[in-house]
């Protein structure tokens, strides 16, 4: 599910560069099918994603399928006459078309079933591999994907800021829990690495907050969500633009500082080729993370001290696709001319001459 290989330098983020993951749905009994159907698939380009060996009797509905479903671009159910029969794989049909995911059905001697209705399916007599090889083309699933509806997605709503932190954790470790990996797209604020990747009682957390107590909680979620972040970042790289016109003064005097010296820690162990830095010429409202194509966050500033007043997350391929496109044109605007494989160590610059202006704490607290 993930790339292979090195990883790929941060200009190869069109499209086709983006793993496309299609997860195949079948009985047990036809096992060997969804074999053909996967190997005709990955020889298209694409990554087939299924059971090895199929849910058999009696195993409900795990949340590794829900994950499956959830995180993939088309939904390709092989329908035949012993399938149609099969309570799980009705389960699984159900669950994709309410999350409206985009789907493809194969259907080998039989008719789709109500699930379906008004779906075009590729219906064969036989399994025929030279038939699907031309049908099943990543330009063709990617037309389905491209023609779904936006309106369709699902969003799971994140109320607080702490929600905010655990639930980017937790899709992130969902992600890698399925052997994914993906590019960290980040507007907003100093990005989740401003925030201390240091242990919750490390002097550095109170540093942060200055003259204004937080809760252990409140550290420890937002360091997990650090932490998940960054190991994207650091396999796949990451695109953020940062805004360093905040002031922090709710938090006292050390607070900006502590931030920046943490981000500037963050960017200084990045490569060039996987990490570059647009610098916001203006405030912004919002707060954007996107992870490859596997989900994407959109968050509502409150004012300072109250963190986010709302973030609403999704999976939804067609939605994340749109949102990818609209980041990185907003991306170059931001970077102003400045090449991107000279962005990390302009944004560098920039911010020490911030933090050296303002005579910042630069103590053993920092590291």
């Amino acid at each position: 599910m993930s790339d292979t290989g090195k990883a790929p330098h941060l200009a190869a983020t069109a499209p086709q560069d983006r793993p496309f993951r299609v997860f195949i749905s079948y009985s047990h009994e036809d096992v060997e099918l969804a074999r053909v159907i996967a190997q005709v698939l990955e020889e298209n380009g694409m990554v087939a994603l299924y059971d090895k060996t199929g849910l058999q009797v009696g195993t409900g509905f795990p949340q590794e399928i829900i994950n499956f479903i959830t995180h993939t671009h088309v939904f390709l159910p092989l329908l035949t006459k012993t399938s149609l029969k099969r309570r799980w794989v009705q389960q699984e049909i159900g669950y994709a078309v309410a999350s409206h995911v985009p789907t493809a059905p194969v259907a080998i001697n039989c008719e789709p079933g109500e699930f379906l209705y008004g779906i075009e399916a590729i219906r064969l007599k036989t399994l025929d591999a030279a038939e699907l090889e031309k049908r099943l083309t990543r330009k063709a699933l990617e037309t389905c994907v491209q023609k779904y509806p936006l309106g369709g997605a699902l969003y799971e709503c994140a109320a607080t800021t702490d929600e905010r932190a655990v639930l980017l954790a937790q899709y992130a470790r969902a992600v890698t829990l399925m052997g994914g990996s993906g590019i960290v797209r980040q507007l907003g604020g100093l990005s989740s690495f401003h925030i201390p990747a240091e242990t919750i009682d490390h002097p550095v957390w109170q540093l942060r907050y200055g003259k204004q107590h937080q809760q252990e909680y409140h550290r420890k979620v937002l360091r997990e969500e650090r932490l998940a972040l960054t190991g994207h970042a650091k396999e796949k790289g990451c695109r953020i633009v940062i805004d360093l016109d905040l002031e922090y003064q709710f938090y006292g005097g050390d607070a900006r500082c502590t931030r920046l010296e943490c981000l500037l820690k963050f960017l200084r162990s990045m490569p060039d080729r996987l990490c570059q830095v647009a610098i916001a010429n203006h405030s912004m409202r919002e707060s954007i993370t996107i992870v490859g194509d596997w989900f994407a966050a959109q968050s509502i500033y409150g004012k300072m001290g109250e963190g986010y007043r709302q973030t609403i997350f999704t999976r939804h391929a067609p939605t994340i696709a749109k949102m990818i496109e609209e980041f990185d044109r907003r991306f170059d605007q931001h970077l102003g001319g400045v090449p991107g494989s000279r962005s990390r160590k302009n944004a560098i610059a920039e911010i020490e001459c911030r933090n050296h202006g303002a005579q910042c704490h630069s103590g053993p607290a920092l590291g």
